[in-house]
């Protein structure tokens, strides 16, 4: 369902958004096919420039996936997400790992946000005030920064979206989706936040190692082992012991 919000709702990118599909990719395989023939016949500069362009084209129809399409998504989320909530910038990372554990289970796990902490480093304590409402305490490079949380979204077993609300450190969204796939479920996490140096300040903390897409990666994989290993050993999530040593993307 979702929740009523004192914000205009929003909704995650679309996971195919890159996908081609159909008469698309098929008109990407023959006119890719085509151009890189004749860019080898032709040689010369113009023959190498077609060549690479047919190259290009024929390797997006045979993927099935457009790096182009993808950013162009990637840019008009941000721009509907600055939009609706007035932030300066918005920047957002999308990131997916399979987890072989049952995709209730996971639901279940990630939507008691107390226990996010246990796989996510930069987080020091979310304290959970009722079935809506939580407290953010987090760690980042800028700072310490806290905040109260709103979940905005919530399909059993399937979704769930939370945002930040009233006065927050660090402006925020984010959804976290659980879809059935081979080998156990694939775990899609969506985050998009309000720079608190803006672009500049986002760009500098990617150079860094230290943006939320490295640590977005850092912290499904910690989950995969948490969750699997815990499995494993029959154990609990809390009593299982981290395996994962990699230094935390926000210090």
């Amino acid at each position: 369902m979702h929740l009523d919000a004192p914000t205009p709702p929003l909704a995650p990118p679309p996971r195919n958004a890159a996908a081609i599909q159909g008469v698309e990719r098929l008109a990407s395989v023959a006119g890719g096919g085509l151009l890189l023939s004749r860019g080898l016949a032709r040689g010369g500069l113009l023959g190498l420039l077609t060549g690479a362009t047919g190259a290009w084209l024929l390797n997006r129809g045979l993927r099935g996936h457009c790096s182009i399409k993808r950013t162009l998504t990637k840019v008009r989320f941000e721009r509907d997400v600055r939009r609706s909530l007035a932030w300066h910038s918005a920047a957002s990372q999308t990131r997916r790992i399979v987890i072989a554990r049952p995709r209730d289970e996971l639901y279940r796990f990630w939507r008691d946000f107390s226990n996010l902490p246990i796989f996510m480093r930069h987080i020091e304590r979310v304290d959970v005030l009722n079935d809506r409402y939580s407290h953010w305490v987090v760690k980042a490079p800028m700072g310490r920064f806290e905040w109260d949380a709103e979940v905005t979204d919530d399909i059993p077993g399937r979704l769930i979206g939370w945002r930040s609300c009233g006065y927050a450190g660090l402006n925020n969204l984010g959804w976290v989706s659980f879809e059935d796939v081979p080998g156990g479920t694939e775990v899609t996490a969506v985050m998009a936040y309000e720079p608190p140096a803006g672009r500049l300040g986002h760009l500098f903390a990617r150079l860094l190692r230290r943006d939320p897409g490295t640590r977005i990666a850092q912290d499904l994989a910690e989950l995969k082992v948490l969750l699997e290993r815990a499995h494993a050993v029959g154990d609990r999530y809390g009593a299982v012991e981290r395996t994962s040593h990699m230094e935390s993307p926000l210090g």
